[in-house]
This record gives structure tokens, C-alpha cells and sequence, in this order.
């Protein structure tokens, strides 16, 4: 998908002139771009954008991870609860694997 418009206006780089591969695309993007990205990250990852009014720290009786509302399903008996988070650790993996095989047929 291309997006209209610019990109960066500072540095007149359009959504258009982003080459269409990860390392070209990734090296395209200005520094300032780069460092916007890793300065939000970063204040995400520590909670500034966490305010008292949404209920944190101040979460009641909800246990830590519970936030799917009543529709989650919870899995109450430690085998099944086990398995699944193993087909989940395992999908995560090969995902990995898929996105590193990518990276390596692009680099080749």
C-alpha cells in the first residue's frame, strides 16, 4: 500500500520514494524519523502514557495479564492452560522463522 503525501516534509521524502524492501525501506528513513519511533516506544514500554484516571496502578481484583473483559476465556485447569501457552510460544517461534527467512531471501 502507498500512502499520498510526505513522508518526512523536513527532508522531502514521500511515502512513493520508500523503496518496497525491509533493509531499503529501513535506510530510507531519516534519523529523526528513527529516533521518533524508538522515543515513543520507549515511553510506552514505561508506562508515561499511563494515567491514574484509566485505572492504573489501580487495577481492583483483576490479576496481572487480565485484561480481556468477560468475553477472554480463561483456562482454569494447568494442563490446558500449559498446552496452550506452548502452541503460542511455538507459533511466536516459527513466525520468527518466517520473517528471518524473508530478511535472509532479500539479502541474497
Amino acid at each position: 500500500a502507498r500512502f499520498p503525501g510526505y513522508l518526512s516534509p523536513s527532508a522531502g521524502l514521500k511515502f512513493s520514494d520508500v523503496p518496497a524492501g525491509c533493509f531499503a525501506s529501513l535506510e530510507a528513513l531519516p534519523t529523526a524519523g528513527w529516533l521518533q519511533i524508538m522515543l515513543t516506544t520507549c515511553m510506552m514500554e514505561t508506562g508515561y502514557f499511563l494515567f491514574e484516571y484509566e485505572g492504573y496502578p489501580n487495577v481492583g481484583e483483576k490479576a496481572p495479564g487480565d485484561i480481556g473483559g468477560e468475553a477472554w476465556v480463561r483456562y482454569d485447569d494447568a494442563e490446558t492452560k500449559a498446552f496452550k501457552l506452548n502452541v503460542e510460544r511455538q507459533n511466536g517461534r516459527a513466525a520468527m522463522m518466517g520473517v528471518t527467512g524473508c530478511l535472509v531471501h532479500e539479502l541474497l
